[in-house]
């Protein structure tokens, strides 16, 4: 057995039809096995898959309902020498397994995992397509700086510090020395998972020839939720890994912000010049706002789409207030889940 493909899902009835017809449909001649590991899905998904006679494949429980645990379930059961990961509302093409394949024959031993980019599918509804427009911005994202590969379009091979698990291939071994998922971490599991396999000496490989389509949120609401808890899976990892290199001094841009901005207020209060404050936070204000707008622009004309302007005018502001909330939330919380 080559590949082991596992699918952690909750409540993807509308796409995991779609996503299991991507897996069965993989070109490649290497014998692989898929593993579908429910967390006590409410809205039918169990019973679809339970019904569904047209593909072989293991069907678990996961009644930890977490994500990392339905993975881990997934690890115990897996024959495979590569185990890829991908999400119930995500449909790889048909080539991503060979690709996968491709990669790691080709890169040296050091590399641990394989993943690529995650795609807008053509029958989104329009909100989602400009929700995960959005997300291409690097305002929004945070550019380079940021290890994440999830909304990236590269067209480089490149090694790069985060693949996340709605597009990831891993080696068995490489999972087996991690002890897999840490189960404690609601969201985040994949990039808590991903530093300790760099600490580790290890490398993580982008290719943008492994490819998904994934579905994004659908509503505002959701996706700003999403936004929370990423910012407090980031919290959750610097405190259970400590303040390490760079990268953990950018998820924490938001104390630094708000430190900063006392600081200053104190200091121009302390020298009798508050009104010149109120001007430069004025100013500074203004800039965020032009900011904000100009980024409109460009995605709006970039992707051809007038309605994407309204979108980003009023998600990109979404995005950074959640995620300065989510890491304050998780700062001063001793269980963050």
């Amino acid at each position: 057995m080559l590949f082991s493909v596992i699918v952690a899902v909750r409540n993807e009835k509308n796409h995991i039809k779609k996503c299991l017809e991507g897996i069965f449909s993989q070109d490649i001649k290497d014998k692989y096995e898929v593993i579908i590991v429910d967390g006590m899905s409410t809205d039918g998904t169990y019973e679809i898959l339970k019904n569904m006679k047209k593909h072989k494949f293991t069907l678990l429980k996961n009644e930890k309902i977490n994500a990392a645990a339905g993975r881990n379930r997934g690890i115990e059961k897996a024959k495979g020498k590569f185990i890829a990961f991908v999400d119930g509302d995500a449909i790889p093409k048909k080539n991503w397994l060979s690709n996968i394949k491709s990669a790691f024959e080709s890169s040296d031993a050091k590399v641990a995992g394989v993943g690529g980019p995650d795609l807008l599918p053509e029958d989104s509804s329009e909100k989602e397509k400009c929700i995960g427009l959005v997300m291409t911005s690097p305002l929004a994202r945070g550019g380079r700086i940021n290890p994440s590969t999830q909304h990236t379009l590269s067209n480089e091979e490149r090694s790069v510090g985060h693949i996340p698990t709605c597009n990831l291939c891993l080696k068995k071994s490489v999972l087996d020395e991690m002890k897999g998922f840490d189960e404690t971490f609601a969201k985040g599991q994949d990039l808590e998972l991903n530093h300790r396999i760099k600490k580790a000496g290890y490398t993580l490989l982008y290719s943008p020839k492994v490819v998904v389509v994934h579905y994004r949120k659908d509503s505002f609401r959701s996706f700003a939720r999403q936004i929370y808890k990423w910012a407090k899976a980031k919290v959750a990892i610097i405190k259970k890994h400590g303040v390490e290199g760079f990268l953990s001094h950018v998820y924490l841009w938001p104390v630094y912000a708000l430190i900063g901005l006392i600081s200053s207020f104190i200091l121009f209060w302390l020298l009798g010049l508050k009104s010149l404050f109120l001007w430069l936070f004025f100013i500074g204000l203004i800039s965020y706002v032009g900011l904000i707008i100009g980024e409109s622009i460009r995605l709006s004309k970039a992707n051809k789409k007038k309605k994407l302007f309204k979108y980003a005018i009023l998600l990109i502001p979404i995005v950074h207030g959640e995620y300065f909330l989510g890491v304050w939330n998780a700062l001063f919380k001793k269980k963050i889940w």
